[in-house]
Parts: C-alpha cells; sequence; structure tokens
C-alpha cells in the first residue's frame, strides 16, 4: 500500500472519529443559558480536557511546520522561543485564572472582551478590543487554514484548492456543532497524535544525524552562526539581545493574553487549588513534550538541506519514518492546525455574536439568538478565510501567524494583567492602551521594519506607559471588582 493511499486511509478515519467526538459532545448540555454552554461549556469541561485544549490550541500547524522551518534557517539562537514558551504558558495562568475567572463570574461576563469592558466600565473598550480581535485573528486563520491544504496535498495527493474546501467544512461544522465544549473535545482528542509525532519523529531524526554531538559537528559545517547563542546583529536578524527579551514579552504577555487561549480561565469549572494544580501541571508537562520539536528544523537542515522550510518536517516524516508512521505525522499536524484554527474561528465568532451583535446592536437579544448569530459569523469568517487563501496564500507560515497574535495582545496584555493586579487602572487609561498598543507595533513592525519580536517589546512598552499616563492625568474612580472578590473568596 502506498504513503498517498494509507494516508487518506488514516485521513478519513480521523474525520469519521473527530466528528463523532464533536458531535457526542455538542449534545451534552449544562443546564446553564444557551449562551453560558456555547461560550462556556457550562463550566462543566473537564479540567484536563480544557488543559490539553490550552495547550494544542497554542501549538498550532506553524509549530509543527512553520516554526521548525525557521529554526532550520537561523539555528539554535531560534531554541529562544521554547525557552520563552514554557514559563509564558505556565506563569501567567497562575496569576490570571483564579481573579479572572471569579472577576468574570461576578460580572457575568462570557468573553475576554466583555471581561474587560464591564472590569473597567466601558462599552467603547469591549468594542475596541473586539473590532482588533476579529481583525487580526484573520492572520492567524489564514496561517492554518493554508498549513493544513499543504498538509493533505503532501501525503494524500488532495489538491490545494480541495484541501482548503475540506478543512474549511470540517472546522465550520467542529466549531458551530457545540462551541467551546466541542472544541475542547476534540482539541483533546487530537492531542494524543500529537504527542506520538513530537516524539518519534525527532526522535529518529537525532539518532540519523548522530544525537547531539552529530548535530553541533553538521551544523558547524553548514554555518558555524547556527551555534550561536544569541543570533548575530543584522537588519534581518530575529534572536538578538533584543528580539528574545521582546521574545519573553511576546509569550508571557501577548500570546497568554490571546481570547482564544485565556477564555480557558473562564471556562475552568472551579477555581479551587486542586483544579488549578491539575490544570497547570498538565499544561507545563505537555508544552515541555510538544515544543521540544523545534528541535527538528535543526535535524531536518542538516538531513534535507534542500527543503523547502515550510515542507521540511513532511519531508522529513516522508523519508524517514515507515509509511504508517508517517501517515500518524500527518495526523498530528492536522490536528495541530485544526486545533488552533477551531479556538480562534470560536473567539471571532463571539466577538461579533455577543460584543457586537447582543451587546450593542440588539441588546434584548435572547441567549439562542445571540448564539444563533455567532455561527453565522462563524461560517462567514471561515468562508473569508477560505477564499484569501485561493488568492493570496501567505509565505513563512510562523512569521504571518505572529503577526495577528501580536497586534492582538499589544492590545489586550496591559489592560488584561492591570485589571487582575491592580484597582487603579482606569477607563481611559485602558482605552489608550488597548489603543496605542496595536497602532505602534503597526508602526514599528511595519513603518520602521523593526523585528516582530523587538515590537513586541516596544508596543508593550508604549501601551504600559500610556495606561499609567492616563491613568494618573484622568484619576476616575476605577471599579474595584478585584479588591471585593478576593474579600468574598
Amino acid at each position: 500500500m502506498s504513503l498517498q493511499t494509507m494516508s487518506v486511509l488514516f485521513f478519513a478515519a480521523y474525520l469519521v472519529f473527530v466528528t463523532f467526538i464533536a458531535w457526542w459532545s455538542s449534545r451534552a448540555t449544562s443546564g446553564a443559558a444557551a449562551d453560558v454552554d456555547y461560550y462556556l461549556g457550562g463550566h462543566q469541561t473537564p479540567t484536563v480536557v480544557l488543559a490539553f485544549s490550552y495547550v494544542t490550541a497554542s501549538v498550532s500547524a506553524a509549530a509543527f511546520m512553520g516554526d521548525p522551518g525557521v529554526m532550520s534557517t537561523i539555528g539554535w539562537p531560534y531554541y529562544w522561543i521554547v525557552i520563552g514558551i514554557i514559563p509564558g504558558l505556565v506563569l501567567p495562568a497562575v496569576l490570571l485564572m483564579r481573579k479572572m475567572r471569579l472577576q468574570a463570574d461576578k460580572l457575568g461576563s462570557l468573553t475576554v472582551p466583555e471581561y474587560l469592558g464591564q472590569r473597567y466600565n466601558s462599552k467603547s473598550l469591549q468594542l475596541i478590543i473586539a473590532g482588533v480581535v476579529s481583525i487580526f485573528y484573520i492572520f492567524p486563520l489564514v496561517a492554518q487554514f493554508k498549513g493544513g491544504a499543504i498538509l493533505l496535498e503532501s501525503f494524500t495527493g488532495i489538491s490545494f484548492d480541495l484541501g482548503l474546501f475540506i478543512i474549511t467544512a470540517i472546522i465550520i461544522f467542529y466549531v458551530i456543532a457545540g462551541g467551546l465544549r466541542s472544541v475542547a473535545w476534540t482539541d483533546f482528542v487530537q492531542g494524543f497524535p500529537m504527542l506520538v509525532i513530537s516524539i518519534i519523529l525527532l526522535a529518529v531524526s537525532l539518532n540519523a544525524v548522530g544525537g547531539f554531538t552529530g548535530l553541533e559537528e553538521k551544523l558547524a559545517a553548514i554555518n558555524p552562526d547556527m551555534l550561536r547563542v544569541v543570533e548575530a546583529d543584522k537588519p534581518d536578524a530575529q534572536m538578538t539581545l533584543s528580539g528574545i527579551i521582546g521574545n519573553f514579552v511576546f509569550w508571557c504577555i501577548i500570546f497568554v493574553s490571546q481570547p482564544y487561549l485565556c477564555s480557558r480561565f473562564l471556562a475552568i469549572p472551579n477555581v479551587s487549588r486542586k483544579t488549578i494544580g491539575i490544570f497547570l501541571i498538565t499544561v507545563l508537562v505537555l508544552t515541555v513534550i510538544y515544543n521540544s520539536f523545534y528541535i527538528a528544523g535543526l535535524t531536518g537542515r542538516v538531513l534535507f538541506p534542500d527543503a523547502d522550510p515550510d515542507h521540511l518536517t513532511v519531508t522529513m516524516a516522508i523519508n524517514l519514518l515507515p509509511q504508517w508512521l508517517a501517515a500518524m505525522m500527518m495526523i498530528g499536524i492536522f490536528a495541530a492546525m485544526i486545533s488552533t484554527a477551531t479556538s480562534i474561528l470560536l473567539v471571532v465568532g463571539q466577538s461579533i455574536g455577543r460584543d457586537f451583535y447582543s451587546q450593542t446592536i440588539n441588546k434584548n437579544a435572547s441567549p439562542q439568538k445571540e448564539v444563533l448569530v455567532t455561527r453565522i459569523a462563524v461560517f462567514i469568517v471561515a468562508i473569508i478565510v477560505m477564499l484569501f487563501n485561493y488568492v493570496n496564500p501567505p509565505k513563512l507560515l510562523s512569521i504571518f501567524l505572529y503577526l495577528g497574535l501580536s497586534g492582538i495582545g499589544s492590545c489586550i496584555g496591559v489592560p488584561l494583567f492591570t485589571a487582575i493586579v491592580s484597582d487603579r487602572g482606569t477607563k481611559k487609561g485602558a482605552i489608550g492602551s488597548a489603543i496605542s498598543g496595536p497602532v505602534s507595533y503597526v508602526i514599528f513592525c511595519y513603518g520602521l521594519s523593526i523585528n516582530f519580536w523587538v515590537s513586541c517589546l516596544l508596543a508593550v512598552l508604549v501601551a504600559a506607559v500610556v495606561m499609567v499616563t492616563f491613568s494618573l492625568i484622568w484619576p476616575e474612580k476605577a471599579p474595584h471588582h478585584g479588591a471585593a472578590i478576593e474579600e468574598a473568596a
């Protein structure tokens, strides 16, 4: 049996199984209102399932295709991403999860834009954040759709255009079927093939290059700069010293501020020490395993020096693994793409259905009507993303992904952390920060051509300065939800 035939069979079996999971999970109801059930799973999704969803949603197709490809061109300096992402996913969750869930419950918030709008008593802030989310999340969605279509074309022979259509249909079904509960459970079952390929392909490729010793020797022969700890300072360098600092800012503030991730904090069943501990331990273990896969970019550079960076890990799987394992590799990467895309698309739909429609346009909308509008928005946005890829699919998936995430994180990060740790941030400070963050990011990254890691750092600094300055100049009394909640808890 050829690899192509086996990949088609694996893919069909995968679709049947995960579709069943999505259907099964969508049938369960929590007894809560339709919007609470759809957006937050009625606060009844198991903690381990939410933790899997939190991590697998963060580990996108870029982490299995784009990022190893970039690492194959830069070398070890790019591994600072892994060093940043592990504490970046865990430590902010320690700070944010409990307080954010308690405050959101008190305020009745179901989305991150709504939570921040209510936290600062500002409908304008809610709409600004919802608008930024709806626009900037198009970038990572386009990257995920393209990555999945490339994957299907490489393994199954399905054309890029047909693959895009199949991916769009799958994602629309998963998100519309059962909201967060459906997305979280499909993320959970998809997390296991992702674990398998993370471990097996890295182990096989490391063995093929002679272990870490052989890898170092062969990389030195290709380009000694690939062995540097910090990238040499040059116009296109990403991991210079300032880039490394910006990298930590990205993962610890910008990345964890993404609504498609921190919405899991709002959905967690309860805030007991045991529940949060289970969540954090699961996240730590999964994050370490998944992100070790970046090293495959280096082994791939040695073994397949002429491979296209975005196709490097696919080339490795086809040439290094038995056919059934190569087909499993395809399923694992496809699962990574689906888990991220469904989570992001759900948040975009929520921003349109709740933050724009039911909170602004039709304030008397029933929860059922609100969910219906959300589902319609999910369908329309998915079609737009599909058409974008038909017309002008992007190159370097990881770069395109990070551009979108950085714009959103620079908008939300400072107001979110301030809302959790302080009662002194004000409405004007939050609005100024939410606007100045993404605007300054665009200026630094596109206007001044500063690499996006440094642009992230500078944008967060600008947003923080604006938050502090505006809050001091206009010291309007902010609602002290945090203190009240802590006393009640």
